[in-house]
């Protein structure tokens, strides 16, 4: 026997064992409550951080063969925060911009002061800083050509103000100030 011939009876035998996958759940929305009722738990053991009390403030960081990416978030007033950031692509290429930023759960609310207009909105899981795939044209103003803020994302390093202001720039001397 030829070795397709083969894969095809293996494939008729095992059809008949093949049920829908979507019939084995009994309602979306069952699934949906017991994924909610595992997250609850796990924000209750501290395993995951809670969307409703995230601590946005602080210093994050991500490194990788060209270098430290860093974001800075200094409160500077309810939910709103003055930020910084260092988007590293080599010994001379980066992004670096300082700006500020308002958190509502998990979307974070980002604008950029001193070159051109760049605002968008970020998603903060409070682990992990993400910033969309595509920006808006006047976020490259803030980059050395060939760089882009565009799928940055940044972890928090250590919370509060302090440890923000401890994040080192290469324009700026302090990403925040």
């Amino acid at each position: 026997m030829r070795l397709p011939t083969i894969a095809a009876i293996l494939c008729i035998i095992a059809l008949p064992g093949c049920d829908n996958p979507v019939s084995k759940i009994s309602s979306d929305s069952a699934l949906g409550d017991t994924g909610i009722a595992l997250d609850k738990k796990a924000v209750a053991a501290g395993i995951l951080p809670d969307a409703e009390n995230l601590i946005f403030g602080g210093r994050y960081e991500t490194r990788s063969d060209l270098g430290t990416d860093k974001f800075c978030a200094v409160k500077s007033g309810a939910k709103q925060y003055e930020i910084g950031i260092l988007a590293v692509f080599g010994p001379e290429s980066k992004c670096e911009a300082r700006g500020s930023a308002s958190i509502n759960g998990e979307n974070v609310k980002v604008a950029l002061s001193g070159k051109s207009d760049c605002n968008f909105e970020a998603h903060f899981d409070g682990i992990e800083l993400r910033f969309p795939g595509a920006l808006q044209q006047g976020c490259e103003t803030y980059c050395s050509p060939r760089a882009s803020l565009s799928g940055t994302r940044y972890f928090i390093v250590e919370n509060g103000d302090d440890n923000a202001r401890r994040a080192l720039g290469r324009d700026f001397e302090k990403l925040c100030p």
